[in-house]
């Protein structure tokens, strides 16, 4: 249950920062290409910090052989 609780929060707070990151743009507050580019990195941060959390030091892109090699040295 805990690892739905983080991936929800995750999701929950993407949503939230890209909503008001829009309607900020949407007033002129600040100008598209910083939002835009703001959002982008507030996405990789929020995502990298999910990753690590739900994930630790598992990488996706590698097989368990190399996994456990990785590890046992």
């Amino acid at each position: 249950m805990k690892e739905q609780e983080i991936a929800s929060a995750s999701i929950l707070i993407i949503t939230t920062f890209n909503l008001i990151l829009g309607v900020l743009m949407s007033l002129g507050v600040i100008p598209v290409v910083f939002g835009v580019s703001l959002s982008f990195f507030g996405m990789g941060i929020i995502t990298y910090k999910a990753w690590r959390m739900l994930m630790g030091d598992v990488r996706p892109w590698e097989s368990p052989k190399q996994y456990h090699e990785r590890i046992n040295k």
